[in-house]
């Protein structure tokens, strides 16, 4: 909206331009000096804006090079209650003796000055000033601003009344859920639980897993102790057997290493170092 009306604004000074030029030629296509050296007037694009529209104020100079020194031109306006929203744009166009000169300041009327309690505020700016250096000395012109009507947005009786009349509702929609929280707070608290009481049970079964994984070699031990002992009475064969399965029992060791070379030695193990490697076991790994 705002580029909008900064074009229409460029719009309307280049339009001025075009109708002042339009009122120099002559008939043969000649270009008519102005009858004095220094002509100026001062206009809005809108008349009747709202409260904080960007609005444009133009100043359209004509001057008559021959009698006058351009270079001279001494511009002074106050935009008064209006506040510039951005910076003047000069337009300037030379047509042989004649200089046009159009300033447009962007403004726009955002203050109290611009309230009014029947809904429109009339502005009535300062006169603009306009001064110049010519061949007879210095010309000066004072030429006024059209009056503004500038119209509040928001009035009165809509303010009081009991429904105000609104373009769109700022207010947030209330909510809305795929599965109602309070609900789905229960769920997790009963899944929380479960879980809770699974880690407890798994540990446990851990626990006793790991008991029962230590206490299995030493059972082991002892069934094959007791298997040597009874295979005493029997041939070699079977106490070799019988003492290769004590070196299993007992894992990676010196005794481990001990049974495997009793089991296999030479001439056939006696009982009484049988019994003096269960001796051995019993002090160092009781059973």
């Amino acid at each position: 909206m705002r580029a909008i009306r900064a074009a229409l604004a460029i719009l309307a000074g280049a339009a001025a331009l075009a109708g002042l030029l339009a009122m120099s030629p002559a008939a043969t296509g000649a270009t008519v000096a102005p009858r004095v050296p220094l002509i100026a007037r001062a206009s809005f694009d809108l008349s009747a804006p709202e409260f904080g529209d960007r609005i444009s104020a133009t100043i359209t100079i004509e001057i008559d090079r021959r009698r006058t020194r351009a270079d001279t031109l001494h511009l002074s306006y106050d935009l008064a209650p209006l506040q510039p929203v951005g910076p003047p744009r000069t337009i300037r166009v030379a047509r042989g003796n004649v200089e046009l000169i159009t300033v447009s300041v962007p403004v726009a009327c955002i203050s109290d000055a611009c309230l009014a309690a029947s809904g429109i505020a009339q502005l009535h700016l300062a006169p603009a000033k306009a001064s110049i250096v010519t061949t007879a000395g210095v010309r000066s012109v004072s030429f006024a601003w059209p009056s503004l009507a500038v119209r509040d947005r928001v009035r009165t009786a809509d303010v009081s009344a009991l429904q105000p009349p609104v373009q769109a509702d700022a207010s947030p929609p209330p909510p809305s859920y795929r599965a109602s929280p309070a609900t789905l707070a229960t769920i997790l608290d009963v899944v929380a639980a479960l879980l809770g009481v699974s880690a407890v049970g798994l540990a446990a079964w851990e626990t006793v897993c790991a008991r029962r994984r230590r206490r299995a070699p030493e059972i082991e031990l002892v069934r094959a102790i007791r298997l040597a002992r009874s295979a005493q009475g029997l041939g070699p064969p079977e106490r070799r057997r019988a003492l290769e399965l004590v070196a299993r029992a007992l894992g990676r060791g010196e005794l481990q290493s001990r049974a495997t070379r009793l089991a296999w030695s030479e001439p056939t193990p006696e009982p009484a170092e049988f019994e003096l490697l269960v001796a051995a076991i019993e002090r160092e790994r009781p059973v």
